[in-house]
């Protein structure tokens, strides 16, 4: 089975890419019948910087074009090396009318090396002035006796970035080359990967169990270290630092106390940006725990493996180099190179201080009208029946909202009305006005629209109880208040009666108060157990509605099959009201 591609012909994908790009970014041009994208404008008196190598590690290379970082890059086929005319025909277009001369960059993969070498070797030939450099900092062989020595990963970008900024800079091919060599020396790479990738129109290249993660592979899915258990962000960065800095490790990074680092965090491709964030998280602060000084940070698709679910770090010590940060900071055109907001302290990174805030707890200077010991008691012990059936009823209205939401409706009632159980005792039963605003907050830290919806609906509900300071509670307050409380879910929730929402429960209800305004006064019981009745037939009407309001309204129309959860859930809290007023 081949993995899922959004594109045409997997034939033509690298040719399409590459016009994207340079459709996206008209300071690239493409060299007619290569994939080769070069600068729009070349500087011949400055050395010019070139890579490439297969293509599927977007947005390596091409991305990293521009004023400050390469002149051109060469794309091959997907995972494979570029020709070799292509990349003499880049190095021609970059090297055209140059005095400072061209330097290749080359990430240390077998037919890259053998195709840029070889080009390279006919440029010299045509008196063309051109160094080569093969970067390899790859730390997961623990042995150095390969023969094809360690791999080029991330890491490369470091080297672009700097030798980008020494050539914007005007410094000599010979200083560059020689920077280059002491900034690969420097530095190491490692990484995991949760998932495997999958080449156009093809199937996964590798695979990895379930429960497990794979440690020290290569943007290829070439095989690492092997297969870990899976584990927590915090225990994933710590086994790749402690095999990073293995002393018994051929290719170890040796950090020193106090080191100054900076960091690549590189997403492989189908990493989210939230868990790539828990992992920059991980990554400072395990490394400063350890000691070490992260002065520099940078993140997300820097090289990548197609859709691969993974990462890559990537560590540089600058510890004796503070000129590479200088290089690092230097301003830069090129598309792909992360941009961090800088602190207006300077532009060290420093994990920064959280601002405080002064919470300001809203007290009411007035509690409104008050009821009496028996209204105080009933008001209490309702709130005690509508929140220990709402988390009896969390299953099924869980299960309600699994076809048409996210399947937590249940979820967040129950942790609202936990939150009511346990503030019981310090709410103002008595105060109706005081006792909407303390439950409207308890309603809005629950969480999810229904949290807001009820918070909006309680807050709204208080305004009916504001004008009376005195006296008992009159029963018209009340059914103003579920008017107020509705008018306000309706205008800021968009939602209307008929559109499968906890209004077709409440609205119904709602229109059996205000037309038994009389009869309410005289014998409350029957009106608001007929306003109950109301609520429940207009709950289950839900079952046959469109859903035109709420996350459900998202959902195909034969998907959404059972009742509304949110009225579901409001009638059967008017149905306990009712019960209530009643007795």
């Amino acid at each position: 089975m081949s993995g899922k591609k959004l594109i045409n012909n997997p034939e033509n994908v690298v040719d399409e890419a590459l016009e994207g790009l340079t459709m996206i970014h008209p300071g690239l041009r493409l060299l007619e019948g290569h994939r080769v994208v070069v600068r729009e404008q070349i500087d011949t008196g400055k050395v010019s910087l070139i890579s490439g190598g297969g293509s599927g590690h977007e947005p390596f290379c091409a991305g990293y074009i521009g004023q400050g970082m390469l002149t051109g890059g060469v794309a091959g086929s997907v995972f494979a090396s570029p020709p070799t005319a292509s990349i003499l025909a880049g190095i021609r277009a970059v090297a055209k009318d140059s005095t400072a001369g061209v330097l290749v960059l080359v990430i240390n993969y077998t037919g890259d090396r053998i195709h840029f070498g070889l080009a390279v070797e006919r440029a010299r030939r045509e008196g063309i002035k051109v160094e080569m450099f093969v970067n390899g900092e790859d730390c997961a062989l623990t042995s150095a006796d390969k023969s094809a020595g360690r791999r080029g990963l991330c890491g490369t970008m470091f080297i672009f970035k700097i030798a980008g900024a020494m050539a914007e800079a005007g410094e000599s091919l010979d200083t560059i080359v020689s920077t280059t060599k002491m900034v690969s020396a420097n530095m190491g790479t490692m990484g995991l990967a949760l998932g495997p990738c999958s080449l156009p129109g093809q199937g996964p290249l590798f695979t990895v169990a379930n429960d497990s993660l794979e440690i020290g592979l290569g943007v290829h899915g070439e095989a690492g270290v092997g297969s870990v258990p899976l584990c927590s962000a915090k225990e994933a960065v710590k086994k790749l630092l402690d095999h990073m800095t293995n002393p018994a490790s051929a290719t170890k990074i040796e950090l020193g106390a106090g080191e100054q680092l900076a960091v690549i965090l590189n997403n492989l491709g189908g990493t989210s940006k939230l868990e790539e964030l828990v992992v920059a998280r991980e990554l400072v602060q395990q490394l400063e725990s350890r000691g070490y000084k992260v002065v520099r940070i940078y993140t997300g698709h820097m090289m990548t493996s197609l859709e691969m679910a993974g990462i890559l770090i990537s560590l540089l010590k600058v510890t004796n180099h503070p000129e590479w940060l200088t290089h690092l900071d230097a301003p830069t055109a090129a598309p792909a190179w992360p941009c961090v907001l800088r602190s207006i302290s300077g532009p060290a990174r420093t994990t920064p201080s959280r601002i405080p805030v002064k919470e300001e707890v809203q007290e009411l200077a007035v509690k409104g009208v008050k009821l009496g010991s028996e209204g105080e008691q009933i008001v209490k012990t309702t709130l005690e029946k509508i929140t220990s059936t709402l988390v009896s009823m969390e299953g099924r209205l869980n299960e309600l909202d699994s076809g048409c939401g996210d399947g937590d409706c249940g979820s967040t009632l129950t942790a609202g009305a936990k939150a009511i159980q346990a503030a019981m005792s310090k709410l103002s039963h008595a105060h109706p006005l005081a006792l909407m605003h303390e439950l409207a907050s308890l309603a809005e830290n629950m969480g999810g629209s229904s949290g807001g919806i009820y918070s909006i609906l309680l807050t709204s509900a208080g305004r009916a109880f504001q004008d009376q300071v005195g006296g008992e509670v009159e029963p018209d307050a009340w059914v103003r208040g579920l008017k107020y409380g509705l008018e306000a879910v309706m205008k800021y929730g968009g939602a209307a009666p008929g559109d499968r929402t906890m209004i077709d429960a409440l609205y119904p209800a709602l229109q059996v108060l205000e037309t038994n305004q009389v009869e309410l006064r005289s014998s409350p019981g029957s009106v608001v157990q007929k306003a109950a009745d109301a609520a429940t037939k207009g709950a289950l009407a839900t079952k046959t509605m469109k859903a035109k309001a709420g996350r459900a309204s998202y959902v195909a129309a034969d998907k959404v099959v059972n009742e509304d959860p949110g009225a579901v859930a409001a009638a059967a809290w008017f149905s306990i009201i009712s019960q209530a007023v009643g007795n």
